[in-house]
């Protein structure tokens, strides 16, 4: 992937040099001799720029000489970039409708600033060559990256510690073991189990326990570490070696191998060529250990045949993709290693420091506890504090300056060094993108939309064919995932997470790393030590925010206009205006601001005219408070818009007369939507329009993937409904429904989210098949005015559904079906949440109502997890009266 906008490798380079390409096609604006200095400023700079790229590959290993002269360009690009924009905003500003006056007075500031301009760009010339000199003096190259030879694997101690001393790791063994060597109908065929997990977790150690356990049941057996930059030719001839070892030990058995005995002089090709020779008749037993690629893994897997011997792998990663790749085309399962729970992190802290499981000396208790909180069940980070703490004194004091100092704690220790691996393996742009999250407090909940739209406003994101911004942006947040740099949080039905949070030892490292590459700079209730000349980003971070937000909102209350500046903003992006108390009504010349592309509006914001001028808009949420009838009208303008929610208004707003006008403009504009970029809608139904909503969305959006109707309630389903042939999130509100409806919603094959919302209970009971639902994912039903459950899931029924949740009356539903639930037909399902409506209802019935869900789950053939909420418990039968 070519150069991200902005990086912490190259600064805003990238960006700067595509600006001073824009500048030198200018016809106007620059004096005479001041194009030639922006070439060579633009040709200086793309050589710096493609040094820079080269050296981000071998950060690990630059050299303090050369990180010097990095920061210096890098710092550099920030200062052309600020003096290139600032004569760009100065030149493109003003009004062309202005008296003849005041176009004087332009022209004359405008003279003056090409002068002020000249002057800077012959500094910043002068700068950039004393820059490229002091490369050329020093002979800075990537052959100043240099590797430590006695650097020690920081792995090795996890291959050699005694089983006495693990905590937390025999559950986990025979769960490899079990999936190992199950039978599971795969007959004799090569298994593979793929452990990934974050760096610190255990896998080497979880790994290499299993293989001493159970290698001697295998014919021949090699434990191999293939690490961030492999030598596939060593690995593939420690394996051999390995594997020829048992056999080399009898004598009688040396003719056989001398045919395979790797040779040094070997190139890869033989030695795969030798080891499968070996292999082929053997049952074999195979650790791959600390793979980083999967190019890596593609060439150890085709030095082990497929022998249908009961053969068996397990390799290690922290990458998922690469975990999955391990797994492809073999019967294979990925194996997530957990941290350990509070029970096994207590023991295991015990031991390594006071040398067993006892409980902590009284005085010591409290601070214990929340250490071992901090290290969030990783036993590396456990060992690492338990080492630190040895060389204390056993004093409150002591051990709380410990708790409030972890940061330096897990670096000094060596935990910094197992997350830098990680760290160094990342593409620049994730680097860039994982640094930045340094702006967000300890555990603060980061939703992914929101981090998306700041990558984007900051330029980390590279455009890609085909794809808009916030799309390769949801790339690089899910690659952060697999890489397991961040935790996803909010996991939705399809797997995907809406945010995520940053492991403390990861924020302590990215915070690190941005202060020394001054990238960013966090500002905490303990202040901070300055080193840098500038500060680029800052971050102010307090445990007030709460009081903070309040004085915002105060703020924001009495504010009944935004300032005349912000239309000013001509490369605002992003923004969410929000205010509570009454309504506020917003005017300013939003036509100059070009290139927004999010707005997020308040319930209570009331927005401008004009809103069709901002034609960069991708995202409209919660346009409530507009003129409805030229709200719909200027939509059909924006034509790059790819969520819209928006609330429709019936004849009691607009009136009689101009409804005709409205749901006129409403039709063409969705029309128009349709045929472009529209992939969201979330829509307030008004009364008016309930009969012909859905009708209207059907033919007007076809290829919408997300639906969302709420408001007034829309009468049934339509058959028209089929034509959404993208739809996949639906979430809508009947007023009533039938069995042949719910046959019409079972029978669009895209969907794999519905929450169905009925406001009367169905005169029948409604029975789902196994040709229905067949994508379904997750399915929410639940009665507005509440009822039994009549529904009924039939064998085979939703054979993909993984969430299910359901609301009903405890009452209803024991006066008419009685409490028969059918959850076990749902195969799939792991998760089950039930919301028992108790008004009117018994305590018994209420009871029976959860002891049958209950039931019904134990015999659900999955490790179905439970969860049942009573609602209205106070209004419970026998209770009113009390």
């Amino acid at each position: 992937m070519d150069g991200a906008v902005v990086s912490v490798a190259t600064g805003v380079m990238g960006s700067l040099l595509a600006k001073l390409s824009a500048l030198l096609g200018e016809e106007r604006g620059l004096l005479k001799g001041v194009k030639g200095d922006i070439r060579f400023l633009r040709d200086e700079l793309s050589t710096m720029n493609v040094f820079l790229m080269k050296m981000a590959s071998v950060e690990e290993n630059m050299d303090v000489q050369v990180k010097d002269w990095r920061n210096k360009v890098r710092e550099l690009s920030y200062d052309i970039e600020d003096c290139i924009d600032l004569f760009m905003h100065k030149l493109n500003r003003g009004d062309d409708k202005v008296n003849i006056v005041l176009k004087m007075a332009k022209k004359i500031r405008m003279l003056w600033s090409r002068h002020q301009i000249a002057n800077q760009i012959q500094e910043l010339k002068a700068r950039v060559k004393e820059e490229s000199d002091r490369r050329l003096r020093y002979y800075f190259s990537e052959c100043n990256a240099h590797v430590d030879g006695t650097k020690i694997d920081p792995r090795l101690p996890a291959l050699y510690v005694e089983e006495e001393k693990l905590v937390g790791i025999h559950g986990p063994m025979e769960e490899i073991i079990e999936l190992l060597m199950k039978e599971d109908g795969s007959g004799q065929k090569l298994k593979v189990v793929s452990i990934v997990g974050f760096g610190g977790l255990g896998k080497t150690t979880l790994a290499n326990q299993v293989y001493n356990k159970i290698k001697d049941q295998f014919d021949c057996s090699a434990f191999i570490s293939v690490s961030q930059s492999p030598n596939i030719k060593k690995i593939l001839f420690d394996m051999l070696k390995d594997v020829t070892s048992r056999d080399n030990s009898d004598d009688d058995k040396q003719i056989k191998v001398v045919g395979v005995k790797g040779d040094k002089s070997d190139d890869e090709r033989q030695l795969i060529g030798k080891l499968r020779v070996f292999l082929e008749n053997k049952r074999y037993f195979i650790i791959v250990d600390d793979i980083w690629s999967a190019s890596a893994w593609e060439h150890v897997r085709l030095a082990l045949p497929e022998n249908s011997l009961c053969s068996r792998i397990i390799t290690t990663t922290r990458n998922v993709n690469v975990a999955k790749s391990c797994c492809s085309g073999f019967q294979g399962s990925v194996y997530n290693i957990q941290p350990l729970n509070e029970q096994d992190s207590k023991k295991l802290f015990l031991k390594r420091l006071f040398h067993s499981d006892s409980n902590f000396p009284t005085h010591l208790e409290e601070v214990s506890h929340a250490i071992i909180k901090k290290c969030h069940g990783f036993p590396l980070a456990i060992i690492c504090l338990a080492s630190l703490l040895a060389s204390k004194s056993d004093t409150k004091d002591q051990w709380e300056q410990v708790h409030n100092s972890l940061s330096s704690a897990f670096s000094s220790q060596g935990m910094s060094d197992i997350l830098l691996l990680s760290y160094y393996d990342l593409p620049y742009h994730l680097k860039t993108c994982l640094l930045y999250l340094s702006v967000f407090p300890e555990d603060y909940k980061i939703d992914r939309d929101e981090l998306i739209w700041r990558w984007i406003a900051e330029g980390f994101i590279t455009e890609v064919k085909g794809q808009t911004l916030d799309q390769v942006g949801g790339s690089y947040f899910n690659e952060l995932i697999n890489r397991n740099m961040i935790q996803p949080i909010d996991i939705k039905y399809d797997g995907t997470a809406n945010a995520c949070r940053v492991h403390d030892m990861v924020l302590n490292l990215i915070i690190s790393i941005s202060s020394e590459e001054n990238f960013l700079t966090v500002v905490d209730e303990q202040g901070y030590k300055y080193l840098g000349n500038k500060i680029r980003r800052l971050s102010f971070q307090s445990n007030s925010v709460e009081n903070d937000v309040n004085v915002v909102q105060k703020i924001m209350d009495n504010l009944s206009q935004l300032p005349d500046q912000f239309g000013n903003l001509h490369y605002l992006q992003s923004s969410g205006i929000y205010v509570a108390g009454e309504s506020k009504s917003f005017r300013q010349p939003w036509v100059r601001l070009h290139n927004w592309a999010r707005l997020l509006v308040g319930n209570k914001v009331q927005l401008p005219d004009g809103i069709g001028d901002l034609q960069s808009l991708q995202v409209l949420s919660s346009a409530r408070l507009y003129k409805p009838l030229k709200l719909v009208e200027d939509l059909r303008r924006l034509t790059k818009l790819r969520t819209l929610e928006i609330v429709l208004h019936g004849s009691d707003t607009l009136g009689a007369h101009e409804m005709g006008r409205y749901e006129e403009a409403l039709e063409s504009s969705l029309t128009v939507l349709g045929k472009h970029k529209i992939q969201s809608l979330e829509i307030s139904c008004c009364d008016y329009l309930r009969d012909k909503l859905l009708d209207l969305l059907c033919c007007t959006v076809p290829n919408i993937q997300k639906l969302v109707i709420s408001g007034n309630c829309i009468n049934r389903p339509s058959q028209q409904m089929l034509s959404l042939v993208n739809l996949a999130h639906l979430d809508i509100y009947f007023q009533r429904i039938k069995q042949e409806d719910l046959s019409v919603l079972g029978s669009i094959s895209t969907l794999l989210y519905l929450r169905l919302k009925l406001h009367f209970v169905p005169d029948e009971r409604l029975c789902i098949s196994s040709q229905q639902f067949q994508s379904l994912m997750e399915f929410r039903f639940i009665y507005y005015e509440g009822g039994g459950l009549r529904m009924l899931f039939q064998q085979e029924a939703m054979a993909k559904l993984r969430r299910l949740q359901i609301r009903f009356r405890a009452e209803e539903m024991e006066s008419n079906a009685g409490f028969e639930f059918s959850f076990h037909h749902l195969s799939s399902l792991e998760d089950l949440h039930a919301t028992i409506s108790c008004y009117r209802a018994t305590r018994s019935s209420v009871e029976a109502a959860e002891a049958a869900i209950r039931n019904a789950a134990s015999i659900h053939p999955g490790h179905l997890k439970v969860s049942i909420i009573r609602e209205w418990e106070s209004r419970m039968a026998g209770l009113r009266e009390r």
